[in-house]
């Protein structure tokens, strides 16, 4: 399935053996097969390092590996789609290595099967979680930064004691929007903003730059309910949960496409989302491509302003240094870096980029069992950035930020942030 212009995937939902046992573990084999003659991807994450040391017990014998020893690579992936960057054989190439969403079938063949605990399935439903925490937001900040809480969160909710948690903002974006919308013409064009969960929800600051910045350039904005892009489910397998979400946001966003909008998100991942998952999670849908054709990163919205001449260059505060940090699933758009290009134009000021992977990506990050694994993953990218000393640390993914933050002790923005703040609002 070509999706975009881009690479077609390995994931097809309405293949008869999709959610077969037997079926699962020859694809898992054969994708092994491959990989462990390769290795190109040891220093990745730590799906492959599992892999390798599974087969090597066995003399190099894929066939030898137990259910246990095939399911472990697959557990451990945490969809950071690193691999796409450097293997040589992801579709459309014939052996079509497919990892991430090998790892995906998995899990929903396991949740179909085994199902998941009502603690893990609460942590990636980002809505429940969000409506019911906003009203209380100064409290739920406060607990969550208390050591009895945190060692409750840990025995009762498996959420790692030493884990960064996003804050919960006193009021939604969509809400804010409505008390604080400035009037612009709208002669650049019109947009509907994909608010994101953590917009909405957790960083209220980041979400009202963004909208300062789109109405600088004379952008039309609306702010539909949507729900969660439904990619946390991916965590524990609930693809039928994704499909619901993405069934939603399809029908509210047909409505704006339709009468000429075009879809703007500020978190690569729920872009990515929308883009290259939704036609994966609704094969059947026709409006899936349109609403998919749709979709930019913020930036790259930007940037085509600038294209045509028409992005205000006010900038009127130089930002110095800034060390700035791409999130994998940035790579996984393939827009290119059209946030450093931005701010590239900031008089004064200096990007420097930094291509490593924070580790945290969605639950990975948080899970006490994985968040050793995770810190590991993210370390050369902590280090890099400390010996960066930059004015400021910028990054797109706010959990890639969250993670970062924890263990550098060092704030980091949105690129939209440092517009917003070049235009000396």
């Amino acid at each position: 399935m070509d999706i975009g212009g881009t690479k077609d995937f390995e994931f097809n939902i309405k293949d008869p053996k999709f959610l077969d046992e037997q079926a699962l573990w020859e694809e898992a084999k054969r994708v092994y097969s491959k990989c462990k003659d390769c290795r190109m991807c040891v220093t990745y994450c730590p799906s492959f390092p599992a892999l390798f040391d599974a087969v090597d017990r066995h003399d190099d014998d894929v066939e030898k590996l137990s259910k246990e020893e095939l399911a472990l690579p697959l557990e451990l992936c945490f969809h950071c789609k690193q691999c796409y960057f450097k293997c040589p054989y992801t579709p459309p190439h014939e052996w079509r290595i497919d990892f991430p969403h090998l790892s995906l079938r998995y899990k929903v063949w396991k949740f179909k099967n085994k199902g998941a605990k009502l603690t893990d399935r609460l942590m990636v439903n980002t809505d429940l979680v969000g409506k019911l925490s906003v009203p209380f937001a100064g409290i739920v900040n406060k607990l969550n930064n208390t050591k009895p809480v945190r060692v409750i969160l840990e025995n009762f909710m498996g959420i790692d004691r030493r884990a960064k948690l996003p804050p919960i903002n006193s009021q939604t974006l969509v809400d804010w929007y409505k008390e604080n919308r400035k009037p612009v013409k709208g002669e650049n064009g019109k947009v509907v903003l994909f608010s994101t969960c953590l917009f909405n929800y957790n960083y209220l600051e980041k979400g009202i730059a963004l909208l300062r910045v789109l109405e600088k350039n004379d952008l039309w904005v609306e702010i539909p309910e949507v729900q969660c892009c439904g990619i946390p489910f991916f965590d524990v397998g609930d693809i039928d949960t994704a499909i619901e979400k993405a069934k939603h946001n399809v029908k509210v966003l047909k409505s704006y496409v339709s009468a000429g909008y075009d879809i703007v998100v500020p978190v690569p991942t729920c872009a990515l989302q929308i883009k290259y998952e939704y036609p994966l999670l609704l094969p059947d849908d026709p409006d899936v491509k349109l609403i998919s054709e749709k979709v930019f990163d913020v930036h790259e919205y930007l940037w085509k302003l600038k294209e045509k001449g028409r992005l205000n260059q006010d900038f009127r505060v130089s930002m110095g240094n800034i060390a700035y940090h791409i999130p994998c699933h940035l790579k996984s758009l393939n827009v290119g870096y059209k946030a450093a290009a931005l701010m590239r134009l900031i008089p004064n000021t200096k990007v420097r980029l930094i291509e490593r992977c924070s580790g945290h990506d969605g639950t990975f990050g948080v899970k006490k069992q994985t968040f050793d694994m995770a810190y590991k993953v993210g370390s050369k990218l902590f280090e890099e950035i400390i010996s960066a000393k930059a004015d400021l640390v910028v990054s797109d993914c706010p959990l890639a930020s969250n993670q970062i933050e924890m263990a550098t002790g060092i704030k980091v923005l949105h690129p939209i942030e440092v517009l917003y703040r070049a235009y000396n609002f």
